[in-house]
């Protein structure tokens, strides 16, 4: 439903004049998600105070348009990192994650490292940070993918939505990929707080890439689990999933309406499932 009001959202919006549209979704932050293309804009009060560039083209700007992006990751954020944390933004795209992260640890020893592969993206995030300096220092972009094993896969655009795309397809633009416990040691990271993944269906091969670095830093987890991940993998993704993060001894939730987390199961994933690391 959700959708099919959006679509009638955008209809309405490109009936508009060109200067009456804009002058209505500058009005009403709550059309801009629905927005059609062809706008380019700098919006100065994203999550209330950074500058970040919109082109209204890609469905995540539209949304960091409207001011914030993952409410429930941002109560994540607000409830646990702290400004000594470390923090790993794994899919990162143009950053509207990643300057959530580094809001949250701005001023202290924390550090929010940001993972894109996609050279569009990769620029749009460089263009992103550097508008804003005040987390500018603790902010370190990486122009790697994640996964199992160090290699090199192809980036693949997702029809109809650009700006969004994986690495499973067998074509595309090649991307240098990593593995988080080699990206860890070559840096001497030695503290993770917070991790967060949004891969489009490779979550479960940038955590197995990460078993050495979860066993030793605990890091919570917040990652993508939609249901589309199973018919693109396969059946049994998310069971195994579970499977090897239990086995690291994580306990698994989700967030309910109200923000509260409530323990999880393969067969229940929601759309993000958050790990907890057992005391």
């Amino acid at each position: 439903m959700a959708q099919v009001a959006r679509g009638l959202k955008r209809l309405f919006l490109q009936a508009l004049p060109v200067a009456t549209r804009r002058r209505v979704l500058q009005a009403h932050p709550n059309l801009r998600k629905a927005a059609p293309s062809g706008l380019k804009l700098q919006f100065n009060e994203y999550l209330d105070e950074f500058s970040v560039n919109i082109d209204t083209r890609f469905k995540v700007e539209r949304i960091m348009w409207t001011g914030r992006y993952e409410p429930d990751l941002l109560a994540l954020l607000e409830r646990w990192v702290r400004a000594e944390c470390v923090c790993f933004d794994i899919g990162a795209n143009v950053g509207a994650l990643t300057l959530a992260m580094a809001q949250r640890v701005r001023g202290g020893t924390g550090q929010v490292h940001a993972f894109e592969p996609a050279p569009g993206n990769f620029t749009r995030l460089l263009k992103n940070i550097a508008l804003n300096p005040s987390v500018r220092s603790q902010i370190h972009p990486v122009n790697l993918g994640v996964g199992a094993e160090r290699g090199t896969l192809f980036w693949q655009e997702e029809k109809g939505n650009e700006g969004n795309g994986g690495l499973l397809g067998t074509s595309g633009v090649s991307v240098s990929v990593t593995t988080l416990d080699e990206y860890c040691q070559e840096h001497d990271i030695a503290r993770l707080d917070f991790l967060k993944i949004d891969v489009e269906s490779m979550e479960y091969e940038v955590l197995c890439g990460a078993a050495g670095t979860l066993r030793r830093c605990r890091p919570r987890l917040y990652f993508e689990t939609m249901g589309r991940s199973a018919g693109l993998r396969d059946p049994d993704i998310f069971r195994r999933l579970e499977q090897f993060l239990v086995g690291l001894d994580y306990d698994l939730f989700r967030l309910n309406r109200q923000k509260e987390l409530v323990p999880t199961r393969a067969d229940d994933f929601g759309d993000y499932t958050i790990g907890i690391p057992r005391a």
